[in-house]
């Protein structure tokens, strides 16, 4: 998907768009593979023909069964995309292994190991000099490699609309800049909105308190903690950046840690000008926390009080996890992730995303996570062009082009000439993810999800079948999904 930017005249506001998903040139619903195959089978089937006309009667109804689920769309996925899903998950469930168990009662791991794709995984710490320590997380299948940034962002109230607006423009540059990152995979943007304990507040002002303040400033300190609300809720803001090794190269994951890390302070101060002041780097006890307190959110009033509670990387996860079809049970809590199936149609303005991200009393977390994966100048322009051409076809093709064709084809138009003066194309996903207590409390935190994606004009879906790996994708630990996907097509 691409994006454009309206520039505001005098008296109005500054709205964004331009999104679109690019759909492939193709007949009857197809896909140029499918366009291809239905060409094949037709062909076939002419040179049966003199043959016996059995043989080519049989040939097309063959051909034409398997073509089927190719132009069947369902939600934006083809019949043998949901049929090989439905198939994969049986499996899955055939062999258990939507279940998960650690330490003494499992005969996989003595350990509170992460599961799923994030079990293999690792943690190294590399120092900096300029950012301090800087923990690198390892996914050793994918040979990927993530950091992350934990921000303070100073958020839009009380802000004036014209300082927004340049926030939105430096992220969009620091967008369009990584796409010139070397071996750079996927971005990711998550804020996390729990329930604040009523400790955090008094934790920091005991441990930023000095024992020769004025009387009367500590006397105003400890008014404020007592007087502050227990049930305030907390935003967690983090910045994943996840790289893939160098090819052609060997190199051991110390060393890809350390090229990773010293790329930090760059991407930091293009990151500073969008988020405002705060970002600092997460260690690895940090990470650990974060993933601790997702997997088992009762822990995380304890872990809040005390954070040398923290456990290590090896022990950050659950003692048992059910995967279901469309939810997914980790310890003390059940949570349901969604994706995002289409983008908001027309122009949005700044705030649009506010009440998706805003903390909701209903739920023990929720979780926004924007994935986004840069394309690179050259393939940017290649795909732009090819974008252009399938929407100019697929226009050309009826004798009454509809009014989203011609607007689609407006807006490849746009997204080339943007893209010819400098402008990044990058490809974008949304995923959602609510945590409760129980499973009665699901469909209730399915409404507030809803309600709040309406607000937000997204339409988002259950990961059906790959709810652990949804789950996973939102923590700061790399998971990038398609590279972990069963179905490659």
């Amino acid at each position: 998907m691409s994006s454009g930017v309206q520039e505001r005249t005098s008296g109005q506001q500054r709205t964004y768009g331009n999104w679109r998903l690019g759909r492939g040139a193709g007949l009857f619903g197809l896909g140029p593979a499918g366009t291809i195959a239905a060409f094949a089978v037709m062909v076939l089937s002419a040179v049966m023909l003199p043959v016996s006309t059995l043989a080519a009667l049989i040939t097309a109804v063959a051909g034409l069964l398997v073509l089927a689920p190719l132009a069947v769309r369902v939600h934006g996925r083809t019949g043998f995309q949901t049929l090989a899903a439905r198939v994969a998950w049986w499996q899955a469930r055939a062999r258990r292994h939507h279940v998960y168990v650690s330490g003494v009662a499992s005969r996989v791991t003595a350990a509170h190991q992460l599961p799923g794709v994030l079990a293999r995984s690792e943690v190294y710490e590399v120092e900096t000099g300029r950012s301090g320590v800087v923990a690198v997380v390892v996914v050793p299948q994918s040979r990927h490699y993530t950091v992350s940034l934990r921000c303070a962002p100073e958020g839009m109230d009380l802000v004036d609309q014209s300082v927004i607006d340049a926030r939105v423009g430096h992220l969009a540059s620091w967008l369009s800049a990584l796409g010139r990152e070397p071996h750079l995979v996927q971005a990711q943007i998550t804020v996390e909105t729990t329930p604040d304990p009523g400790t955090r507040l008094a934790a920091e002002v005991a441990a930023t308190s000095r024992p020769d303040a004025p009387t009367l400033a500590r006397q105003v300190l400890d008014e404020v903690v007592r007087s502050s609300p227990a049930g305030a809720a907390t935003v967690d803001t983090r910045v994943s950046l996840t790289y893939t090794a160098p090819p052609g190269r060997t190199m051991s994951h110390e060393d890809v840690c350390r090229e990773v890390a010293a790329r930090l302070p760059n991407l930091h101060a293009g990151l500073t000008g969008a988020t405002g002041a705060g970002i600092r780097p997460m260690a690895a006890r940090s990470l650990a926390g974060v993933l601790r307190a997702a997997y088992d959110p009762a822990a995380a009033v304890d872990l809040a009080r005390d954070p040398h509670l923290t456990p290590d990387w090896t022990h950050a996860g659950p003692v048992a996890t059910r995967e279901g079809w469309d939810a997914y049970r980790h310890d003390s809590a059940v949570s349901r992730t969604w994706c995002m199936t289409e983008a908001p149609r027309g122009a949005v303005d700044s705030r649009l995303f506010a009440r998706l991200t805003d903390p909701d009393p209903q739920l023990l977390r929720k979780r926004v996570t924007m994935l986004y994966r840069p394309y690179s100048p050259a393939e940017a322009a290649r795909l732009v062009e090819s974008d252009k051409r399938d929407a100019r076809f697929l226009a050309g093709k009826k004798h009454r082009p509809s009014a989203r064709d011609l607007t689609d084809l407006a807006a490849t138009e746009q997204a080339a000439q943007e893209e010819a003066t400098g402008a990044g194309v990058t490809r974008f996903a949304v995923l959602v993810t609510a945590t409760v207590a129980s499973e009665q409390q699901l469909e209730e935190a399915t409404g507030v999800i809803q309600a709040r994606a309406g607000e937000a004009r997204l339409t988002l879906r259950p990961m059906y079948g790959c709810q652990a790996a949804g789950f996973a994708a939102g923590l700061p630990a790399g998971v990038v999904l398609h590279t972990h996907a069963t179905i490659p097509f």
